[in-house]
């Protein structure tokens, strides 16, 4: 279990057994963290560093909440 960095700073704890997904728009695999607010987040490795996945998903748009 370990808090990361992300590329931006954000922190978000991750572990072994962090639950996986894969985006319904650009089909790539992610894991989920948890932000120190308790609120899950998609990240992706690029490269050696860690990202928010919507922050270069091309469909991140479809994603956002309409209100």
């Amino acid at each position: 279990m370990e808090w990361i960095e992300l590329d931006g700073g954000a922190k978000v704890f991750i572990d072994s057994e962090s639950k996986k997904g894969v985006c319904k728009s650009c089909k790539t695999e992610f894991i989920w963290g948890i932000t120190k607010n308790n609120k899950w987040m998609p990240i992706v490795k690029d490269g050696d560093k860690w990202v928010y996945h919507f922050s270069n998903c091309p469909g991140a748009a479809a994603h956002r909440s309409k209100t």
